[in-house]
């Protein structure tokens, strides 16, 4: 399928699944929210893109088939925020979530979109930094760039880096990628399977990018969840269909072919 023809599937399925012609006032609706973060889940021109939009895209469809349900369109929205509408309101479906011990009892766990793992990068123009893991960086008075108030910004904070003056909040990766080869942070915290594309996006050259150190501890899956409140039946829905498609090779196949796509059009391979 040519990429013009799957963006106007993709946009197909979010039309229907998002449409609320016909609802009735009794129907149960859900708020869609996350934050770009390609090629998992991204605004393209408006529209969401991705494969694990296009997975949630395709469980919505089935749970719609089942029970009642209105769902909005999809809301890109900065981590932070995103993060606090699913701890605070009701009928929320976030994705891609870490799945971790403090987050454990604020939210409703569905399943696995996504495996994740990160390293910390910095440019091959730079000085190579030689450490081990991550608590060898405390006192190196290297610059580091976080997502302020995401996960692996708690991790840190723990690890004393934070103490140290050393985490430089950013709003996202691509806002990362940008102070990265601008010289006005030393390390960023990148998707492994990502990194390169994601700075080629930008304009940027991938291959300037050199591991440093993985992290290890927050090398989990990514979920998808609802808000606590959500309706119960719409909760187990959604665990039904998830389970079912992904069994099924769905959300592999898709990807392997959002992966391929991706890298392609950000680095021209």
């Amino acid at each position: 399928m040519t990429p013009k023809l799957w963006q106007i599937f993709v946009t197909g399925i979010w039309l229907l699944t998002g449409s609320v012609t016909g609802v009735s006032a009794d129907t149960p609706s859900i708020r869609i929210v996350t934050q770009s973060f390609a090629p998992l889940q991204w605004d393209n021109d408006g529209k969401p893109d991705g494969y694990v939009a296009q997975y949630i895209a395709e469980v919505i469809g089935r749970v719609k088939d089942k029970v009642p349900l209105e769902a909005a369109s999809v809301e890109f929205m900065p981590w932070k925020r995103a993060m606090l509408t699913a701890r605070s309101v009701p009928n929320v479906l976030l994705f891609s979530l870490s799945r971790t011990q403090e987050r454990e009892d604020q939210f409703l766990w569905l399943g696995e979109v996504s495996p994740y793992g990160q390293y910390f990068y910095q440019l091959k123009t730079s000085p190579e930094v030689a450490v081990d893991t991550v608590a060898d960086l405390n006192g190196t008075g290297l610059r580091i760039g976080v997502q302020d108030g995401g996960n692996l910004h708690a991790y840190l904070q723990k690890t004393g880096l934070e103490a140290s003056g050393q985490l430089m909040p950013i709003t996202d990766y691509r806002q990362g990628i940008e102070m990265l080869f601008l010289g006005r942070i030393d390390l960023l915290p990148l998707t492994g399977f990502l990194a390169e594309a994601s700075a080629c996006r930008q304009g940027y050259d991938g291959a300037l990018l050199r591991p440093v150190v993985f992290i290890e501890d927050l090398a989990k899956p990514l979920w998808a969840v609802f808000s606590r409140g959500t309706d119960p039946m719409i909760v187990e829905a959604f665990r039904s269909e998830m389970a079912a498609l992904k069994d099924s090779g769905y959300l592999e196949k898709q990807m392997r072919i959002h992966r391929d796509n991706w890298q392609s059009r950000a680095c021209g391979g």
